[in-house]
């Protein structure tokens, strides 16, 4: 924290309110540092600095939450291992307009991943292509669920609550751990664990609700069919997210 603050000390204090910018230098350090008092701090101001910038781009508010939280991220976790995004603030300008460009930044990438992907990429989702090693019944079982197994993971993914989701797309798509998701959400890295156990157990029992009311399954016939897709979930999770 000190070699922090002393690497950004002097453009610190040769802002126009080099007290203001003290204040945002000494926040910046200790959130870095993972200290409780900063990052409580640091939560009751993300809303008022990031939800006036993302109602600007249009962005829904159900959105808001989990653009929040991937700030967080951002800021709190450290990059490939290293030092967290805070360390990229300068202390050449306002925290806040540092903390709103990392949202803005999030959202419109936000936006750019969730633009309809062209008709080809969905035969990527759970699609249960025939392998050669399938046995007769196991290529039958795939032909007759394929259609059905997307639309079900569409569904189930469509359930997820803001956290579950967050939670998905943070360890799928940002490729976090338990034990940085842990600390992220204030709770130990097994509950962690349990609630993304949790939703991919959420997502397969409405893939297998939807199979069993669409086709009418026999129990065996579900069981397969839920060992097929279980082996391509995370594959599909980190796609789709």
């Amino acid at each position: 924290m000190r070699a922090f603050i002393a690497a950004r000390a002097e453009t610190a204090l040769a802002a126009p309110d080099p007290e203001a910018r003290a204040a945002d230098l000494f926040l910046a350090a200790a959130c870095a540092a993972s200290d409780p008092v900063a990052l409580a701090r640091f939560d009751a101001l993300l809303p008022a600095i990031v939800r006036p910038a993302l109602a600007r781009l249009g962005m829904p508010p159900s959105d808001d939450d989990e653009v929040m939280q991937r700030v967080r991220v951002a800021l709190l976790a450290p990059i490939s291992g290293g030092a967290p995004g805070f360390a990229g603030y300068s202390a050449r300008g306002e925290l806040r307009a540092y903390v709103r460009a990392v949202g803005v930044r999030l959202a419109l990438k936000r936006r750019e991943r969730e633009k309809p992907a062209p008709a080809s990429d969905d035969t990527e989702t759970l699609a249960l292509l025939p392998a050669a090693d399938d046995s007769p019944e196991i290529r039958v079982l795939k032909d007759r669920c394929r259609a059905d197994v997307r639309a079900g993971f569409a569904a189930a993914l469509a359930s997820l609550d803001p956290r579950e989701r967050t939670l998905l797309r943070q360890h799928y798509v940002d490729g976090l751990s338990i034990d940085v998701l842990g600390p992220l959400h204030g709770v130990h890295r097994s509950t962690c664990a349990r609630w993304i156990e949790a939703a991919r157990a959420k997502i397969l029992r409405g893939i297998r609700d939807h199979l069993r009311v669409h086709l009418g399954l026999t129990s065996a016939e579900l069981d397969s069919a839920l060992t097929l897709v279980r082996s391509q979930l995370d594959l599909s999770l980190s796609r789709h997210l």
